[in-house]
């Protein structure tokens, strides 16, 4: 079996971490060229800091490229929820390592270039780089197979009542991008906000004895508290479904739409418009994740952690 040759793109906080950990347990199918980060949960500096240290706290020495540090056009919202560091009260020890000697633009088209179309990525943050990378190499748009998007809604946001967090923060990337001709997949609020996090999933985890569930069960941990703390519902790992809809595509389902982002707007700003009646007569750009099999997910996320004790 081929492996997908994939960039994560991330503004590592706590769901992003759990993604980048399901990642890094799934090399049996994955080839992961490179992670990028961009400003987005909190900084750059710490987005790339805390993807760099998760990295290499797991053992691995995947390149991880520093990205844009505030969207194109607008200032930087960022996220009280992850805390002040992105990873709440959780500590990763510090790598020595270098960030890749390329920015994240320069990153994605290198490895579009060598893999010839082929390329997916994984966008769990503002699309920035994404947007910074067709900027810059308009002949990406060709050499990329897919983008897996974890952004937007079809109907109903968590930073206003219209746009979700990651198309908010940049809205104009966020058009660059949906507009670029790219195949794209939008795995955006209708369904992450179905998983919520069980707690069998966290105790189960918490059992195991290796470094992917450790990391996990602090993350777990906190996000538990955190919700509490704000009176949330129990915690969404919105990241990882985009990740793991890549690997197990059952797992959602897709309708296409016409798609676009609006880059204005008090309440609708970041909003991702579809043309639900076909008012424009175009081909659908988009295929969006309208359904989402929860315990299919919770069994391939817990298998994860189950495989990576077993194989020490």
């Amino acid at each position: 079996m081929n492996k997908i040759p994939l960039i994560m793109d991330v503004d590592t906080g706590t769901d992003d971490a759990i993604a980048i950990i399901c990642a890094l347990m799934s090399t049996e199918v994955l080839d992961i060229k490179a992670f990028t980060a961009v400003a987005g949960n909190v900084g750059v500096d710490l987005t790339s800091s805390n993807t760099l240290n998760i990295v290499d706290y797991l053992g691995f020495d995947i390149p991880v490229a520093v990205g844009a540090a505030k969207p194109l056009n607008k200032d930087l919202h960022t996220a009280i929820s992850h805390g002040a560091t992105g990873l709440g009260d959780v500590i990763v020890p510090k790598s020595d390592r270098a960030f890749y000697e390329r920015d994240a633009a320069d990153t994605i088209y290198e490895h579009a270039v060598a893999m010839q179309g082929e390329l997916e990525i994984v966008a769990v943050g503002p699309l920035t780089n994404i947007a910074e990378a067709i900027i810059r190499y308009p002949d990406i748009v060709r050499l990329i197979k897919r983008i897996t998007i974890m952004g937007g809604a079809l109907r109903g946001g968590n930073m206003t009542p219209a746009s979700e967090f990651n198309l908010y923060v940049d809205p104009d990337a966020g058009k660059i991008v949906f507009e670029a001709g790219i195949p794209l997949v939008m795995v955006g609020l209708d369904v992450t906000l179905k998983p919520q996090l069980p707690l069998a999933v966290v105790e189960t985890v918490k059992r195991l004895d290796n470094k992917f569930a450790n990391l996990a069960a602090r993350i777990f941990d906190f996000m538990l508290r955190r919700c509490e703390q704000f009176g949330f519902d129990p915690p969404n790992v919105h990241d990882a479904i985009a990740l793991a809809s890549l690997i197990v595509p059952r797992l959602v389902t897709l309708n296409k739409y016409v798609m676009t982002v609006e880059t204005e707007g008090t309440v609708t700003r970041g909003m991702t418009v579809a043309d639900f009646n076909n008012v424009t007569g175009k081909e659908p750009n988009v295929s969006v994740a309208v359904d989402v099999d929860c315990n299919l997910f919770w069994d391939w996320m817990t298998g994860k952690f189950l495989s990576a004790e077993r194989d020490g």
